[in-house]
């Protein structure tokens, strides 16, 4: 799926996004078991940077000459960023909020920062970081999660990353104040809430990976050392 969108963007378009949001989990999880357990998704999402709906029309235009295409009347539940591929949905997701009227206050920061991931010898696509992932799933889970963290699958991936990245903790620590900060405040906010513990635990599956799960957690919140 992210190869298929990868060599439709070309080698231009892909240095102008970044690729975002559950599709990458997989790619950021070094822990095998972990891995395997990822959801798998039917769409892909794509920070854009586009000043003014007309840039994105623009963006839009280019993207239709090379193979992708704007939803039919069948898709209404396809929102104005969507395009298709093939069956694939594309998501573009301008890091301006004026473009649409919402975006996410971290997709800025992620499309600047966006890291080169292979996904073979011979493609390659700019992958949001770890930190600013989970950054980017707090502020989604925030517009959209119905305070239900249980039923989220932004709260999913959040966790997914946590339990399958290690590193994740010290990449943390490294990055910077402001984003540091966010990252604590929303999950020492979440760790107060009993359905975000049910979560936890259907993501662990058993007690001694639970422990270090919340273990994990109550370190990026800023809770234990």
């Amino acid at each position: 799926m992210l190869r298929q969108v990868a060599e439709a963007l070309g080698e231009e378009l892909r240095e102008q996004v970044a690729f975002v949001g559950g599709c990458t989990t997989g790619l950021l999880l070094t822990d095998a078991f972990t891995r395997e357990q990822v959801r798998s998704t039917d769409d892909v999402d794509l920070i854009v940077h586009v000043i003014g709906y007309a840039s994105l029309h623009r963006l839009k235009d280019a993207l239709k000459v090379r193979g992708f295409k704007e939803p039919s009347s069948m898709d209404e539940d396809m929102p104005i960023c969507a395009m298709k591929l093939g069956e694939l949905r594309v998501d573009l997701m301008p890091d301006d909020a004026e473009v649409l009227g919402f975006s996410n206050r971290w997709y800025h920061q992620a499309l600047k920062s966006a890291e080169s991931v292979a996904l073979g010898d011979d493609i390659s696509i700019r992958v949001v970081t770890p930190p600013l992932f989970v950054a980017t799933k707090l502020e989604a889970y925030k517009g959209r999660g119905n305070g239900d963290p249980l039923e989220s699958h932004d709260i999913e991936d959040i966790l997914n990353l946590v339990d399958g990245r290690p590193e994740l903790l010290d990449e943390v620590r490294d990055t910077d104040s402001e984003l540091k900060a966010y990252i604590a405040a929303e999950l020492a906010q979440l760790l107060d809430n009993d359905f975000f513990g049910y979560a936890v635990q259907s993501q662990a599956r058993d007690p001694d990976r639970e422990s270090l799960l919340f273990e994990r957690l109550e370190i990026l919140a800023g809770e234990r050392g």
